[in-house]
């Protein structure tokens, strides 16, 4: 299970970094500027989380919830040893 959350981990960053590279211009090295300045790099990412959640936070937590229900389920499911 480790292993899977990982490497799906792995894979949100990888779209993360993709969808970065398409936004912001080539000119700007955003992830050079993350390791010299992490605190505000944290910070940006902390208001840019807050604005979202405010405008979508319905909408994300009915996504999050869905997803981890599904996830419990299948769990389960594999303890049970019904798959």
């Amino acid at each position: 299970m480790e292993d899977f959350l990982n490497d799906e981990v792995r894979a949100v960053g990888g779209r993360v970094e993709e969808i970065l590279d398409e936004i912001l211009p080539e000119s700007l090295e955003w992830e050079r500027l993350v390791r010299t300045y992490p605190v505000p790099a944290l910070a940006v990412a902390a208001v840019g989380g807050f604005y979202l959640g405010l405008r979508h936070g319905t909408v994300i937590l009915a996504a999050v919830s869905s997803y981890l229900a599904s996830e419990v389920s299948r769990n389960v499911g594999e303890i049970l040893g019904e798959r």
